[in-house]
């Protein structure tokens, strides 16, 4: 229903008093955990020495409540970036956009977007989160503001627990409309219908419109109120609203009138509880066009079978939206005849359905052999890369793997579960498999280790420099990826064969040209935030990390300019990944 907030308003004369309510009403202060100083503190007054007397030395007397508590006028405070990250989830720093004009921040936001890189993932909700002094200038006029624009993002990247904490965050005085509605769908993407719909009450008092019509309807569908349910849409019609099939269609259904819905091509929360509710089929289209709040949604719905939320959790968990552990739960939650598991085991032929993932996951975990686990194993993680969805599998499965014994299985394995222990951020596991690698992917795989590691060689090494090469010899394109990003981590490489790494011309999709030549001033610059941005940026190739080595490594210069060593590191190892290194 987010698309739909252009639709023509009614009883505007009452929307504008209940906003003229809100404006006159005294302003509050919304805090979430401790609080965090936004303005610098001056440092506290020495205490008074205590009198001294003869005996032991005498405990001040306690103030009493009135006065402890001292009225201290506060400086006006910009709650435009107001964060709601404790240390633990190492929210950047306060200071990260000193030195960015707000204008640059409002125009970059909305084209942050989801990916299949875990290092962009976190990046972007830390980014959106942490708590900072904002952006030096204004919003501008009839433009979103920025709290607004960073509620939608975590909403586009599927983080409904990020954008419900950040409004309920917000002061008051910050309320509208667009975050009302935000609210609504938020709590419907949590499966909170209770919530969500005393929302809906709440705010069909303060907002008019069709939106607030028919989300209010989808609360009385859902309550079982079928004949208020009714009359709404027919009041609907007769003031010749804007149709939504979809939405009609689903109310009816729970109204006991029984239909079908072939296609979804505007997915949102909303139509995703009604769908569920109707306890029909989400449809295929909307498993690849749907946003990532709504997939999240009707894969976390536990009232709809496994089976029926396998291809949405995939696609929610290769974008960031689910955890792995969630998918691989409800893969286990599929069942599946005796007979279908021996002959997945006899047939051992990669997986072509979100089912057939799921069979093999159950094989690789529960069957008593460890080839056939191996085997099983073996089929998800090449079938992953080639969906690119690698990272994604191999936290799946990294419990299993974890229990096998690298001695006990073929030599051949070996590589593709080191690979997958460091995709799974489980180096310290991966070095088992290390030892049983053979000798034709050693090379790529002490790169890889190298990476994963967080080694350097400062002076150069030679058997680091005759893994380069022997990359370069086998594939000019990952020699070429290994080139631009070692250095850029502080590790010296000077391969003595540069001709495997020339080549003809290729083409290549460049960043914008802006964003290009800003993140290396923001980066030279020190200016943290900005950094960050412009990177999630530059990084980004529709849903999954850029393969241009240019373009990466840019990017991990980036990161490691403004401290974020760990982070430069582990997205070097994403693309060296994600390129079959």
């Amino acid at each position: 229903m987010r698309g739909s907030r252009n639709e023509p308003r009614q009883g505007l004369a009452a929307a504008l008093a209940a906003l003229l309510l809100l404006a006159s009403a005294p302003p509050t202060r919304a805090q979430v955990g401790s609080p965090v100083p936004l303005i610098a503190q001056a440092p506290a007054a020495p205490a008074a020495p205590a009198p001294a007397v003869p005996a032991a030395p005498a405990e001040a007397p306690s103030a009493t409540p009135d006065e402890s508590i001292q009225a201290t006028p506060l400086a006006p405070v910009d709650t435009g970036w107001i964060g709601v990250l404790g240390e633990a989830a190492h929210p950047l720093p306060q200071t990260m956009w000193q030195g960015t004009p707000r204008a640059l921040v409002a125009a970059a936001l909305p084209r942050l977007a989801p990916t299949g890189s875990p290092v962009l993932q976190d990046l972007s909700r830390r980014l959106l989160l942490s708590n900072a002094v904002a952006p030096q200038g204004a919003d501008a006029p009839d433009a979103p503001s920025l709290a607004t624009l960073r509620v939608g993002r975590l909403m586009a990247l599927g983080d409904a627990d990020g954008a419900l904490a950040l409004i309920d965050a917000l002061p008051t005085t910050m309320s509208s409309e667009d975050l009302d509605r935000d609210r609504v769908e938020l709590r419907f993407a949590k499966d909170d219908t209770e919530g969500a719909c005393r929302d809906v009450q709440s705010g069909i008092g303060r907002h008019q419109g069709v939106w607030w019509d028919r989300a209010l309807i989808a609360c009385q569908a859902l309550a079982g109120d079928q004949a208020k349910a009714s009359l709404g849409l027919g009041l609907l019609r007769e003031q010749q609203a804007p149709p939504d099939p979809a939405f009609d269609t689903l109310v009816t259904v729970l109204g006991g009138h029984p239909a079908k819905l072939d296609k979804l091509p505007d997915a949102h929360p909303v139509l995703i509880k009604l769908l569920a509710a109707a306890k029909l089929l989400l449809p295929a289209d909307a498993v690849a066009s749907a946003d990532l709040l709504s997939l999240r949604a009707w894969a976390s719905n536990d009232a709809v079978p496994p089976l029926q939320r396998l291809a949405a959790a995939e696609r929610a968990a290769t974008l960031g939206a689910l955890p792995p552990q969630a998918l691989a739960a409800l893969y286990g939650k599929v069942e599946f005849k005796p007979e279908e598991l021996g002959t997945a085991i006899k047939q051992g032929k990669a997986p072509a359905s979100p089912r057939e993932r799921a069979l093999l996951y159950r094989v690789a975990r529960s069957d008593p052999a460890a080839s056939v686990r191996t085997a099983a194993l073996a089929n998800l993680l090449g079938d992953a890369k080639k969906r690119g969805a690698f990272i994604t599998m191999a936290q799946v499965v990294a419990p299993i793997l974890g229990e096998l014994t690298p001695s006990d299985e073929p030599a051949s394995f070996a590589p593709d579960a080191l690979r997958a222990m460091y995709a799974a951020g489980r180096a310290g596991a991966a070095q088992a498999w290390l030892a049983h690698v053979d000798g034709a992917a050693t090379p790529a795989l002490r790169l890889l280790t190298l990476l994963a590691s967080g080694a350097t060689a400062p002076g150069g090494d030679a058997a680091l420099q005759d893994a380069v090469v022997a990359v370069s010899k086998r594939d000019a394109a990952q020699g070429a990826l290994m080139l631009s990003l070692l250095p850029e981590l502080g590790i010296a490489v000077t391969p003595g064969d540069w001709a495997p790494l020339i080549g003809a011309p290729h083409g290549a999709a460049m960043p914008d040209f802006a964003v290009w030549t800003r993140q290396q001033e923001a980066a030279n610059g020190k200016r943290v935030g900005e950094t960050v941005l412009l990177t999630l940026l530059l990084a980004r190739a529709g849903d999954h990390l850029s393969g241009e080595p240019i373009v990466l490594s840019r990017a991990v210069a980036g990161l490691k300019a403004v401290g974020l060593e760990s982070e430069a590191r582990a997205l070097a190892l994403e693309a060296a990944l994600a390129a079959g290194l």
